[in-house]
Parts: C-alpha cells; sequence; structure tokens
C-alpha cells in the first residue's frame, strides 16, 4: 500500500531542506549550490517528489495542472556548502572536489581500519564517495560524514553475514556478540527513513530481521 500523501510530505519537511531552504541555511545562492554540486564539491539532493494537482469543476470539468518538481536536501549540506565553497574559490572546483576526495579517503582508511590503498579501502572509497555524491547517505544517515558513512556500511554487512550463515538460528556467543555490536553501530548513525521507502530501507530488509533474531535468543536464554 503507498504511504499516505500527507505522512510522505511531513518528513519531507521536518527532516530535509528545499533547494530555497538549503540557500538560506548556507548563505549561498542556488545557483552557487548547483555549480557545487555538479563539480564534486557538495552532494545532491536525497529526495526528489512529484507534486501532482488536478482541478475538477462542474463547469469546464477536469483540468491538470503541470507537475511540480521539489528536491530535498539534507540539512547537513549548509555547513558543507560553506566549506566547499571556501575551497572552491580558494582552489577551483575540479581541485576542491580532488581535495574533498582525498579527504574522503583518508577518513574511510581510518574508520574501517583499512591500509591506504589496499584493495579493500578503494572498493569502499570508491562506493562510499559514489552514494556521497549522489545524495543517497542523505536518505538514511542522521549526519552526511565519511565515518557515519562507513559506519552504516560495515554493520550492515556484517548482519547480513551473520543473517545468511548456515548457522542463523542458532548462534553461538561469539556471534551474538558480534550481532550486537553491528545492531548498535547501525543504530548510532541511521536515522528514519520516509513512509515511503521504509519498506525497501536497510532498517526493514537488514537492521530489523537482525535485531529479532537477536531477541528470539534472548528469549530462549
Amino acid at each position: 500500500m503507498p504511504a499516505a500523501f500527507d505522512d510522505t510530505a511531513a518528513y519531507l519537511d521536518a527532516n530535509y531542506l528545499t533547494m530555497a531552504g538549503l540557500a538560506e541555511a548556507s548563505g549561498l545562492s542556488p545557483s552557487r549550490l548547483e555549480a557545487l554540486i555538479a563539480g564534486g564539491c557538495l552532494p545532491a539532493h536525497s529526495h526528489e517528489a512529484v507534486f501532482s494537482l488536478r482541478v475538477e469543476t462542474r463547469i469546464n470539468g477536469s483540468h491538470p495542472t503541470e507537475d511540480k518538481v521539489v528536491r530535498y536536501y539534507h540539512p547537513d549540506l549548509a555547513e558543507l556548502a560553506v566549506e566547499a565553497d571556501r575551497l572552491a574559490r580558494e582552489l577551483d572546483l575540479d581541485a576542491a572536489s580532488a581535495a574533498l576526495r582525498a579527504r574522503h579517503d583518508a577518513a574511510v582508511a581510518g574508520a574501517a581500519g583499512l591500509a591506504a590503498g589496499s584493495a579493500a579501502h578503494r572498493e569502499l572509497a570508491d562506493r562510499t564517495w559514489a552514494t556521497w555524491r549522489d545524495g543517497t547517505y542523505g536518505v538514511c544517515l542522521q549526519r552526511v560524514s565519511t565515518a557515519d558513512m562507513v559506519q552504516k556500511v560495515l554493520a550492515t554487512r556484517q548482519m547480513e553475514a551473520i543473517l545468511a550463515a548456515p548457522q542463523a538460528r542458532a548462534p553461538d556467543a561469539a556471534t551474538l556478540e558480534a550481532l550486537d555490536e553491528a545492531l548498535q553501530r547501525y543504530a548510532e548513525v541511521t536515522g528514519p527513513f520516509g513512509p515511503q521507502e521504509r519498506d525497501g530501507s536497510t532498517r526493514a530488509r537488514v537492521y530489523e530481521p537482525a535485531l529479532a533474531l537477536r531477541r528470539s535468543r534472548s528469549a530462549a536464554a
């Protein structure tokens, strides 16, 4: 069943900024923000809502209007935009993007405990940079930070591995300890998913089944 219009609209308004709101919060013009996004210095919008309106009257029948598209941005982008703008003015867009990518890669290595330049580091850094740029992590994180992105990814992978293991129905003590840690680390950084996307989220697909497993083992103990 589709999410209710009012519930979804309320979620977006409570948790995100429109472009106008982002411009006001950052002190930068919409055109400058768009340039920073296109230049790889700032994440894109996390949601795009399409509002449709049809007016009906007894005299003239039904009249649809043009759709209105509204993009929603994570509130953290206001502070990120100020720093990105500063860097881009000191350097240029390309150099600023490269500097931000270098910071990101170093933070990934530190947060994941991986050797910089290793295959595992490159895979995780590439993946999280791409999803930072396209706004994906603005959907699920309380804060748009590299460390939190890595924490969410690794916690999700840990829960998925435990749920997929042959002994998932009867995990041993070490597995339960690892599960507890993954559940805690996931919950620390993730925010509420919107009603329109919750069923397909990692919270519904991974976190809640892992939490149910943990509770079932506690009840059986």
